[in-house]
Order: structure tokens, then sequence, then C-alpha cells
């Protein structure tokens, strides 16, 4: 840039003079400037009317969905008796229910008696099982060992996809068969390598430590496997760092004269703490202490440093209980096995219960101190009486092995109630079902009660819901034709070009706001591709659906009372005469469906949908090759490669208005110069008069 010099010489305005001078040669800059505001706003205007052919094309797609026109609605003759719905499918017409002898009911087993010693000092769900072991009436025989539960993440074995191998935390007891539930499907686990794997079962080896599970099929890398098993004992290994400060154990409750602790080549005693806690020494140096409810030990600040690098084995043991129980579902019949640790309670049995895949609900009441099972699933699954004598919910009756839901929970001699079948008479045929609601022929029934007065379920179109469905699709249609109407109608106004910087600081916000709603207007007027989709959408519509399936007398939309506006200004809207349309929808609800979503190998055999739809489409892939989208980068529409093309010319015209500017301030600058020079030799001459 050269150095400027405004008229310390000559007293002239250097900058005035400079700034009208490049006002007019700006000129060509302003209209490259507008041109490129105005491909802007019609970019946001094709955009803006894209979105609305895109909801439309969206309407479309829904439209060509049968449920659009085949819904069904239901009556019943009493429908405190028997309700129902029908799918789209269900066939037109009446079914009767004669009577119902038997509603469907859930098995349910009653504990025979309550489960505390004393009813004043009842059993606390939320308190240990081995704190208040003392306080049931059966008395809960305890096995030694742990019970771990833990979750496996497998990593996706090249070698064999179909297993996961993990770490044991101790000895695997062989007699208390291992749980394994994946992706919420619990799975029998077997042991025989030569049994060929069902999609319900996992094989499973151990050996030096560990455990492999083998499915039948590969599991994905990142798949969570919950298992849980018991063992004789329980291990821990650890190695101290110079921060450790405790260690967790996997479970509570420890029996203290099972624990054994070593770090490095030392071996840790116990001795009994306070709060009954128990003190951990190496030698005679108390290094932590073992709290053996809750299993966490806490060492000394000074044991990371002392013992750092050294390595921690712990073994230990709890109490524990088990039971069984079976249950006959849906499914067939599925087993299943509880392991609880000492340190549960009876609420932590009630989750695992109901969690399972049983299929039933655990629940204790309070009031009569006793516990209920009852199976989700109404219906009698197990119809042979001489399975298990016919019961649903299956208690262990091997009496020579005790069973903490028999013995302890007193469901040893309970009673099954209910694990019925619905048994009815529907059309003349006497059936059963497992459950209150099924469905037949698309109808699906509810029975609320017995009866024995027959009971009418009568199915029919429902026209509301199909005539508001074919009402929805005529208002986006004019909500579309409205829009793209009012953009071809609208007004152009040429002498408003876009304001430059100059013009908006001389307006106030109103003048601003009311000049560019004037330049910004008919940007789209007689647009060539708009017109073109309207005028063929308007033949779409109005042109005959000559398809062999549809009858002759609803193959247009006027024949089921869908024209044309009188008034041609609003660009051929539609407007439905709704009686008529309800009419046609009630005595030929096929050929209605037809007429809207029928198909075929040319334009006249198409629905009006699927014509629509084709032309809808392709002016919206013609509009984002025009317009673009939001996500769409210039180079990849034809408006904007326009537009980078003007900014590419207003850049170059900026640099040489720039070079324009610099060379006006140059020659200033050489005349203010001369004039300063030619001042200084007249006063150097004035000099030798005065004188």
């Amino acid at each position: 840039m050269v150095q400027r010099i405004t008229g310390l010489a000559s007293g002239m305005d250097i900058d005035s003079i400079v700034e009208k001078m490049m006002t007019a040669a700006k000129q060509p800059l302003i209209k490259l400037q507008q041109q490129k505001q105005i491909l802007e706003w019609q970019e946001d205007d094709y955009r803006t009317l894209n979105q609305k052919y895109y909801d439309f094309r969206t309407t479309l797609s829904d439209m060509k969905l049968t449920s659009k026109y085949r819904a069904r609605t239901t009556t019943s003759s009493n429908e405190s008796y028997v309700t129902a719905t029908a799918a789209n499918n269900a066939s037109l017409g009446s079914t009767t229910i004669q009577s119902v002898t038997q509603l469907a009911t859930a098995a349910t087993r009653v504990a025979a008696a309550p489960i505390s010693t004393d009813s004043s000092n009842k059993v606390d769900l939320n308190q240990s099982l081995w704190k208040q072991s003392g306080n049931f009436s059966g008395s809960i025989e305890w096995s030694q060992g742990g019970v771990i539960s833990d979750t496996i993440t497998a990593k996706g074995d090249s070698t064999d996809p179909t297993s996961v191998t993990f770490d044991l935390k101790g000895t695997l007891n062989s007699n208390m068969p291992m749980n394994v539930k994946m992706n919420g499907k619990t799975y029998e686990v077997v042991t025989d390598p030569s049994v060929t794997l069902s999609d319900n079962q996992v094989l499973l080896t151990t050996a030096g430590g560990q455990a492999t599970l083998k499915f039948n099929s590969n599991i994905s890398a990142g798949t969570s496997i919950s298992v849980e098993y018991v063992v004789d004992k329980a291990t821990k290994s650890a190695t101290v760092s110079s921060d450790t400060k405790s260690i967790q154990l996997d479970f509570g409750d420890i029996i203290t004269d099972s624990f054994t602790m070593t770090v490095g080549n030392n071996n840790v005693s116990l001795s009994q703490g306070t709060d009954g806690n128990m003190n951990l020494f190496i030698g005679s140096t108390q290094i932590g202490t073992l709290n053996p409810e809750t299993g966490k030990i806490d060492f000394n600040s000074d044991f990371g440093s002392i013992y750092s690098g050294s390595a921690i084995q712990i073994s230990y043991q709890q109490n524990y209980t088990s039971f069984n129980l079976k249950t006959y579902t849906s499914s067939g019949l599925v087993n299943g096995n509880f392991y609880i640790g000492a340190d549960k309670t009876l609420n932590d049995v009630i989750s695992k219960v109901n969690n399972s895949n049983l299929g039933l609900t655990m629940y204790y009441d309070e009031y009569k101190d006793m516990f209920t099972l009852t199976r989700k699933e109404t219906g009698n699954f197990n119809s042979s009486s001489s399975v298990d004598n016919g019961n649903e919910i299956i208690i262990s009756s091997d009496t020579d092995t005790y069973d903490f839901l028999r013995d302890t929970l007193k469901f040893s001699g309970s009673t099954e109630y209910g694990g019925t079948n619905a048994v009815f008479n529907i059309n003349g045929l006497d059936t059963e079902r497992t459950s209150n609601t099924f469905t037949i022929s698309g109808v699906t029934y509810t029975l609320k009660s017995e009866f024995d007065s027959p009971v009418t379920i009568s199915v029919s179109n429902d026209v509301d819901t199909i005539y508001n469905n074919i009402k929805n699709f005529v208002d986006q249609y004019n909500s579309l034709i409205d829009a793209v109407q009012s953009k071809l109608d609208e007004e152009r106004y040429s002498d408003y070009a876009p304001l430059t910087d100059d013009q908006r600081s001389q307006m106030t916000e109103t003048q601003q706001n009311q000049w560019d709603a004037k330049a910004k207007s008919g940007l789209l007027r007689n647009d060539m591709t708009l017109q073109s989709s309207l005028s063929n959408m308007r033949t779409l519509i109005y042109t005959k659906v000559d398809n062999p399936n549809i009858s002759s007398t609803y193959n247009t939309l006027a024949s089921i009372g869908i024209t044309t506006t009188s008034d041609w200004l609003e660009g051929g809207k539609l407007e439905i005469d709704e009686d008529k349309l309800r009419a046609a929808i009630q005595e030929d609800p096929d050929s209605v469906e037809l007429l809207f979503r029928g198909t075929g190998s040319t334009t006249s055999e198409e629905g009006i949908i699927q014509r629509l739809y084709d032309s809808v489409n392709n002016t919206y892939n013609t509009i984002v090759d025009k317009a673009g989208k939001s996500t769409y980068v210039n180079s990849q529409f034809s408006i904007g490669k326009d537009i980078d093309a003007l900014t590419e010319k207003i850049n170059d015209m900026n640099d040489k208005l720039n070079d324009l500017e610099d060379r006006y301030y140059a020659q200033f600058s050489a005349m203010e110069q001369a004039i300063q020079t030619y001042n200084n030799q007249a006063t150097y001459l004035s000099s030798f008069f005065s004188s």
C-alpha cells in the first residue's frame, strides 16, 4: 500500500475526492454482489419449497401402506363379557361366542406356613440371611464355600469364536451347576463334550483354574455373559503397589476360620478387633483390618510403601444355601438353580426369582408372614396329570436334601391354585386358550368373565379412520400446491435491488425490512421447474386409473367425491365431498384402496399415490440438483457453482479496486509533494526581497 498524504500542501480533502472517484468505479462490484445476494435468496426459496416436497413425499410413502385403507372397527354386544380389536387384515363380518365356562388363570403356589419364629419379630427382608438366620421358623442349613457372580466380556476369539474363556475365582464345586445368561437368555449348562449343542445349551470345561463356555454359534466381541457358580473356596490375587489401600472380596459374611492370606512370603494372622472387625498381622505388626460382614480389607497407610511389588494371595469361604425351582411355561419345562450367599437378603432372593427365566413372580406378604409364587403366564402348560401331579410350579421333592425354598420358606406341602385354560364356545366350536386374550383370523378377543348367553363381535370398516387418512393426504397436497403456486404468482419488483451497506445505513430497520421484502419477492415467479411440477401433478390427479381390479364406478378421484376447487386462482387445490367419500369407503373399500395405492406396469394402471410419488420425487431431486441441501457444499449444485463463480469475480474486482485506490492516492501524493516543493522554493526566494 502506498503512503497516503492527505492535502497538507494543497489544502484539498483528498480522502473525500478519492472516495467519490471510487464510488463510480465500484458500481460493477455492487452489481456482482447484488447478483450473488439474489442467488442466495433463490437458493433459500428453493430449499424452503423443497422441504414441502419432501414432507409430501413422506405423506405419499405412508399412503402406500395397506393400513391406511384397511382400518377395522369392532363392536361387542356385551363388553362386560367380551371386548375385541381387529387388525387391518381381519375379515369383515361377525363372530358369536356362545359361552365361556372357564377363564384362564395363572398358576399360584402359596406357602404352607409363616416363615418367622416369632410373629412379633418377623424376618426383615432387608437384613442379611446370616444375621437373622435364627428368626426363621425353619432353620437354614448352610454349606461352606462361596457364591461367585461375575460378568464376562467376550473378546471375539478368532480361533474359536463360539467359545469364551475366563478365570475362575476359586475351585469350582462340580456338584453345583453353573448358571449362564447371555442377552437375557438362560442357557442349560452341559459338561459332556460329546453332546451336540442346541440353541439353549452351553458346554462347560475347566482346566488350570479357568473355565471355557462353548456355545453353538459365534459370540460377538463385546458381548456380556453373566455367570454364577459355587466354589469350595474363593480366591483373590493382587500385587501390592505404593498406593494400595484396600481390597474388596467378592462377597461378605466371611467365615473367619476359613480366611488365609499371604503377602509375599509372609503369612497373615487374624485376631479379633473392635466393631466386629478382624485385625491382620504379619508377625507382631498390624497391617490392616478385615470386615467379615462386607468382605473389605483396609490396609495401614504405610502398607503400600513397605510391601510394594509383593504378591497377595487370599483364600476364604462364606456360608451359602440353595434351592431348585421348575415351571411349566409356553416354552416348555424350565429349570432354575439358585445359590444364596449368607450376605444376601430375602429381597435379593425375591429379585433372583423374579428376574429369572422361570416366568414367576415371588411375593412376600408381611401380614401373613408368608410367600407366594405366581406364574406370569396364564393357562395350563402341564396338561398331563401324571407328570408332577399336573402342577405348573414345581418345588423340590427330594426330602433327603435340604432346600431353602421348600424347608425355610415353607413351600413344603404347599398347594397350587389356578393354572387353567380359558374354555369357551365360538361359532359352535368348543375350544380352549391358555390366555383370556387371544387372536383368531386377525381379531383379538379378550374374555372378561364367564357367561352362558351369546355375545356377538362384529368387524366392519373403520370409515372414520380411513376418511381421515385420505383427508390428511388431500390437506398435504393442498398445502404443497398453495406454497408452490404462491411462489409462481409472487410479484417481482425489479426496481428493488438488494441494498448495499451504505444504503442500509441511511434507512430505519422498518424501511430495510420493507425494502428486503420487495427485493426478495418473485425470485421464483413463473419458474419452469415448479410450473412443470404443478402441471404434471394435476394431470396425474385427474387421469382415470385404468386398473381391471377397480370398479369402474370408483376409478377417478371425482367418483369418490374428491374434485378440484372452482377457483382456479388457487392453483388446482382439491376439495372433498365428505358424504360421497364416506359412502365410497363403505360400499367398495377395495376399489378405494386400489384407486390410491394400486400398482401396475404403466402409469395409467398405477394408483394416484404411486403416480404422485414418482412425480414429486423427480421434482425434489431436480430442485436438489439446482439448490442443494443444507449439508451440501456449493460445488454440488448449480446455484452453488454460480455463487462460487460470482464470489471469485467479486474477489478479483476487490483486488483491482484496491489497486486503483492505491494508484489514485499515489497520484495525489505526487501532486502534494510537487506543491510542497514549489512552496518551499517560493518561501526561499521571497526571503531575499523581505530583507
